[in-house]
């Protein structure tokens, strides 16, 4: 008879369940935070192109006024800023980076507050995002199957992969919510001796912030 697991090994295991539900969304949210340095490239060009170049007398005697003001450039603006935030998410959350503007919870013990995260997250959170990303894959399958595209011929076509993101980003925003409710769990129900591991004390600190 094999003998059954001690009951700090269960909650580490618990712990080991929350990473892996992490690691996907950290992993993409990484991931995109290079496209800022795209983005900022684009912007740029397309602010000073519309404000300088299209009207200099070379661009407008060869008629290249198109590749200064292109739909598909501003498109890309538009893109990359969409699948930064959706890709951004999950992760800001595992963070704790999302803005709060809760005026009751500071005045909670640090246990209160960590009830309150957990909470919200099993009774809010969780279930919006679980309906959300439904009601959003419906929104990007319509897109691929219809082959969804611009109305103009020079814009960015395949509008189904903007809206991929639409998916993509509260569904690693529901893992992320899995992750911690798991963290607060182990926090509030398990030994003591694994507080720290948990990586809980952002959501109970009264003071804390992300941007320090």
């Amino acid at each position: 008879m094999t003998t059954p697991p001690s009951e700090p090994h269960r909650w580490s295991r618990a712990l080991r369940l929350a990473g892996g539900l992490e690691r996907p969304v950290v992993w993409v949210g990484e991931g995109v935070s290079w496209l800022f340095l795209p983005l900022i490239a684009i912007i740029l060009f397309d602010a000073v192109s519309r404000r300088y170049l299209r009207k200099l007398s070379f661009v407008i005697e060869n008629d290249l006024h198109f590749y200064f003001n292109s739909p598909a450039l501003q498109d890309a603006e538009w893109h990359l800023h969409t699948i930064l935030f959706l890709g951004a998410l999950g992760y800001a959350y595992t963070r704790n980076a999302h803005v709060r503007l809760d005026i009751f919870r500071p005045r909670f013990s640090d246990r209160g507050r960590l009830w309150v995260e957990f909470l919200g997250g099993l009774s809010l959170l969780v279930p919006f995002i679980a309906i959300f990303t439904y009601f959003s894959w419906i929104f990007f399958w319509s897109a691929w199957v219809h082959d969804e595209g611009y109305g103009e011929s020079n814009g960015i076509g395949d509008r189904w992969f903007i809206k991929f993101f639409m998916v993509l980003g509260p569904g690693l925003l529901f893992l992320s919510g899995l992750s911690t409710l798991t963290r607060l769990f182990v926090r509030l129900f398990g030994p003591p001796e694994l507080t720290k591991a948990t990586r809980t004390g952002s959501f109970s600190d009264e003071s804390y912030s992300a941007f320090n």
